[in-house]
């Protein structure tokens, strides 16, 4: 159950950076626009303005920071909270789900054939006990032959497990 909630939040996390890509990429868009607009603001003025490229400074500073955050995005998995990173963690804790998904389904299989070995031992002493108590002979042989069913399905369980579990 850790795994499937360790995968889900994995992948959790990998479509919040994707939603935040997409949030990132529009708001470099933006500030394209804005730039588009100052430069065609600064070239319609007739004497160049000294503060112009001064406020064009945090812009230019945005645009870089938002474009390095990106670029770490889309790196490759090595890369701690790339894109490629968490969809790999995600597909490890998955993977690692599922496979205790296949050990549990092993054990159910082996903790059935058990409790039908157990029901054959129990149902046979009981047709053996009552023969012995009756003193009835022939309740004995099919509490025998239960019992040895059940017996003999446990040697086969115990030693080789692959011909009933599969």
């Amino acid at each position: 159950m850790t795994h499937l909630l360790k995968s889900i939040d994995w992948l959790n996390d990998y479509e919040a950076q994707k939603l935040g890509e997409r949030i990132l990429q529009a708001q470099i868009d933006n500030l394209n626009a804005t730039l588009q607009n100052a430069k065609s603001n600064l070239s319609n003025m007739s004497s160049p303005v000294a503060t112009g490229s001064a406020t064009n400074k945090p812009i230019y500073s945005s645009f870089a920071n938002y474009k390095s955050y990106i670029n770490m995005l889309h790196a490759d998995k090595s890369v701690e909270g790339s894109l490629a990173n968490l969809k790999y963690n995600e597909e490890i804790e998955n993977s690692t789900y599922e496979g205790s998904l296949i050990k549990i389904s092993d054990i159910s299989k082996f903790i059935t054939i058990y409790e039908l070995i157990t029901v054959l031992l129990i149902i046979g002493a009981g047709l053996c006990g009552i023969s012995e108590i009756a003193k009835n002979k022939v309740l004995g042989y099919p509490g025998v032959i239960i019992s040895s069913i059940g017996a003999i399905i446990l040697l086969l369980t115990i030693f080789v497990p692959s011909i009933l579990v599969g």
